[in-house]
C-alpha cells in the first residue's frame, strides 16, 4: 500500500469511530456501549497508525 492510501484508511477508521459515537449519542444504542466501541476503533486506529507509519 502506498502512504496515501495508509493515512486514507486510518482516516476512515477515525470516522467510523465517530460515527458510532455519534449513534449512541442519539439513542440508536445505548451511549456506554457506543463510546466503548469507539475507544475501541480509535485504540486498533492509532495501533496501525503507529504499526504502518
Amino acid at each position: 500500500m502506498e502512504d496515501k492510501q495508509r493515512d486514507m484508511l486510518i482516516y476512515i477508521m477515525g470516522f467510523v469511530g465517530v460515527i458510532v459515537l455519534l449513534g449512541g449519542v442519539f439513542n440508536l444504542y445505548t451511549f456506554k456501549y457506543g463510546l466503548f466501541a469507539a475507544i475501541i476503533i480509535w485504540f486498533i486506529c492509532g495501533a496501525a497508525k503507529r504499526i504502518y507509519s
